[in-house]
């Protein structure tokens, strides 16, 4: 039998264990220094500007950059909801504001979310030089986070567009008033402030109850909400109630109610009233009249442009390729896509195609390398979510037999009317049950190129497509 010093076993575990201990302090500390810095910023577009994406602190967020940003720098913070009824943010990039985000949600306005803003509105002002005054933008319980933020830092504040705020949690979520309670959000509300639900009952730190600070600061507020119940986030014990605590306390607060309108839409169907109240306290400026109806008009003529109308014999305003027959974009509205290149199938069989598009498309097939000979073989309707080729019995083909290493033309176009975009294309191969994504190694560009991609080409601005179908 071999006996071994337990002096030299245990002393053997203590270095180990102190090893391990002083590595994984190492590892945490190192942990939170890298999620404390921001990462490296990645170019995007929304609505056809500049969106910066980025991350501070460990959260996502982003600055959406006008195309000829005001003297000021002025910014806009959206505090949650970003891209929901986004008519004024869209409006005041136009007019040169800066549109900003940081996502804190689940934690309703909680000083945890309070310390994320602090960091983020460090870094932009610092990062992107951005004036050290924002407006802040509070759609429903963005409210809470708009309103305390606000509170703790009434300095840094320009002025405050809110639309059916939360003012008061014990409200919303907490049910009072006449909604009923949000469970599963009224639990992440104690969770976030670290409190029982009678302490939350108790509580005397909502932004209702504490506007002296903003109005002591003269911060002016507009306000928008619906003019019938709102069944979300009651009015009565939110916004009215705002709107009759700041007045008596000498602020200023204009409160817009829309009629025959509940907690949603937000915003103004014209945000002109809105977009100047912001101009007012920033740049000095004032939106052109007519401006926005304008812009309506532009837009809705080119919603009025359909798949058909797409002008595919002009030169496409971008292109580009794709690993695969597929893609997702926010690059705008009303735009128009086309897909194209040579398919090979890996063997011979009948095939079945899918399609599916954000919002409709149209797939075809040639029975050769030729597109004079393509035929429609199916098409999107309506939209449906990427890859889902079951929405509609027109998403798939009927059985095609194609010939192995025999090579095809293959076409999708696709029309994008508001929101995000995506088309995916997939097929059911001999022997297959279901379509899968069609990927690039059966796959080369039209009119030419290596196996691997396939062509991608966009074009915007729908209300040139007439004229530019005249003059293709």
């Amino acid at each position: 039998m071999i006996f071994t010093k337990p002096s030299t076993v245990h002393q053997r575990g203590t270095r180990i264990r102190r090893s391990i201990g002083h590595g994984t302090r190492l590892t945490i500390a190192l942990c939170a220094l890298i999620a404390a810095l921001p990462e490296v910023a990645k170019g995007g577009d929304w609505k056809g500007y500049e969106k910066i994406d980025f991350r501070v602190g460990g959260r996502g967020a982003l600055l959406v950059v006008p195309k000829q940003p005001a003297p000021g720098k002025h910014w806009i913070w959206r505090t949650e909801f970003f891209g929901v009824d986004p008519q004024a943010d869209i409006a005041l990039l136009g007019e040169g504001v800066y549109v900003a985000y940081i996502g804190v949600g689940g934690l309703f306005g909680a000083p945890v979310a309070l310390d994320a803003m602090d960091k983020f509105y460090e870094h932009v002002t610092k990062t992107y030089g951005l004036n050290s005054k924002v407006v802040l933008e509070g759609f429903s319980r963005g409210g809470l986070y708009a309103l305390n933020w606000a509170i703790r830092h009434p300095d840094r504040v320009a002025c405050m567009y809110l639309d059916a705020p939360v003012c008061d949690f014990k409200s919303w979520p907490g049910g009072g008033g006449r909604v009923r309670m949000s469970g599963r959000d009224w639990r992440d509300c104690l969770a976030a402030y670290r409190m029982t639900d009678a302490q939350a009952r108790a509580y005397k730190g909502n932004p209702i109850d504490n506007l002296a600070p903003l109005a002591k600061a003269k911060i002016p507020i507009f306000c928008v909400c619906g003019d019938m119940h709102d069944w979300v986030v009651p009015i009565e014990a939110n916004t009215l109630l705002l709107e009759s605590r700041y007045k008596e306390l000498g602020g200023e607060i204009q409160v817009i109610r829309k009629p025959k309108a509940g907690h949603r839409p937000h915003s103004l169907p014209d945000p002109t009233p809105i977009v100047n109240f912001v101009l007012k306290y920033t740049t000095g400026g004032k939106m052109a009249e007519g401006k926005w109806k304008a812009e309506a008009d532009k837009k809705a003529l080119g919603a009025q442009q359909t798949i058909d109308t797409i002008p595919f014999d002009s030169k496409p305003d971008q292109k580009s390729v794709l690993r695969a027959f597929e893609f997702s974009a926010d690059i705008g509205d009303n735009y128009g896509a086309r897909v194209q290149g040579f398919l090979y199938p890996p063997k011979s069989g009948e095939y079945v195609f899918a399609v599916a598009a954000d919002d409709v498309a149209k797939l075809f097939l040639s029975t050769d390398p030729d597109p004079k000979n393509k035929t429609l073989i199916a098409h999107v309707p309506e939209w449906t979510e990427p890859a889902n080729f079951t929405k509609f019995p027109t998403q798939k083909s009927k059985p095609v037999h194609l010939e192995g290493g025999k090579k095809y033309y293959i076409e999708a176009v696709q029309k994008e009317n508001t929101g995000g975009a995506n088309l995916s294309v997939g097929w059911i191969a001999p022997g297959g049950s279901a379509p899968a994504v069609i990927q690039g190694a059966h796959l080369s560009p039209y009119p030419s190129g290596a196996k691997g991609t396939i062509l991608y080409e966009v074009w915007l601005n729908p209300e040139s497509w007439p004229e530019r179908r005249q003059n293709k």
